[in-house]
């Protein structure tokens, strides 16, 4: 079977990012991507991709990672708790040490400039570490020195999660799927009340809810008759999960999402 050509459009979402993988399993069957675009952990996916990945061997490249070793990678340099070396060395090993340069297909990395907080696109140089700039949150990661754009950089999601934009004003194809998996949904917590600050409880919500700030306060795209957009519901699920059963089950509820998804409109 010809499979249709489209621009995959990746969010990002930390853990979540793994329903992007999910996603991919249904949308290999009918599609073949020819321009990529994706920020933090979507740019995981979107690189892997690019680089001629399909979702089973992304999902190999990930069960075989130690996520522990790379999440206790310790910073001195108090710019950060973690390095990001291990991580970057994971990923160029992942991607065969390829650049953008090395591609068939046009592929965008977003990330943000730690010093102007201006939006930064990156499309140029190794992959492995534009990827790495691309999910560097603050605090959590040390700001990456990105050597192509000669700039500190840090993770995408802070200027522009979905950047859905890249494909609407560049891809010249008939289709653009664009899947977002941090799409805002309302905590079930009341930010105001005492339960919410109860003691040694609610750190990982009170992260959610800074991220949730941040894409809410984000520019939104008018799409066009071109875009398929896909948001699984994860709203059950953390983004700074480090458990392995809930990564299998993230990375279902993408799966299923697509299947949900009537044929004549994955198809059209």
């Amino acid at each position: 079977m010809t499979k249709q050509k489209s621009a995959l459009v990746l969010s990002g979402g930390g853990a979540l990012g793994l329903a992007h993988i999910g996603v991919l399993k249904n949308l290999e069957k009918s599609y073949e991507f020819d321009f990529l675009a994706g920020v933090s952990a979507g740019a995981i996916v979107a690189a892997g991709i690019a680089c001629g990945l399909n979702a089973k061997q992304i999902e190999h490249a990930i069960d075989q990672t130690n996520i522990f070793s790379l999440a206790f990678d310790f910073s001195w340099k108090n710019t950060g708790i973690i390095t990001g070396d291990s991580i970057l060395d994971s990923l160029d090993k992942i991607y065969g040490s390829r650049t953008f340069e090395d591609l068939n297909v046009p592929l965008y990395i977003g990330a943000t400039d730690f010093s102007t907080g201006e939006r930064i696109t990156l499309s140029k140089g190794n992959i492995a570490a534009a990827v790495r700039a691309s999910l560097a949150v603050p605090v959590l990661f040390e700001p990456y020195f990105h050597q192509e754009s000669e700039r500190f950089l840090v993770d995408g999601g802070l200027s522009q999660n979905f950047p859905l934009d890249l494909a609407l004003n560049n891809y010249q194809g008939n289709k653009i799927i664009g899947v977002n998996v941090a799409n805002v949904k309302p905590l079930p917590e009341d930010f105001n009340t005492d339960k919410f600050f109860g003691r040694n409880k609610d750190l990982v919500k009170n992260l959610q809810r800074t991220f949730k700030i941040f894409f809410q306060s984000q520019q939104q795209f008018e799409i066009d008759e071109r875009v398929l957009l896909i948001e699984p519901d994860l709203s059950g699920f953390s983004s700074a999960t480090l458990s392995r059963s809930k990564f299998s089950e993230i990375m279902k509820i993408g799966e299923q999402t697509v299947q949900t998804l009537k044929d004549d409109t994955i198809n059209s």
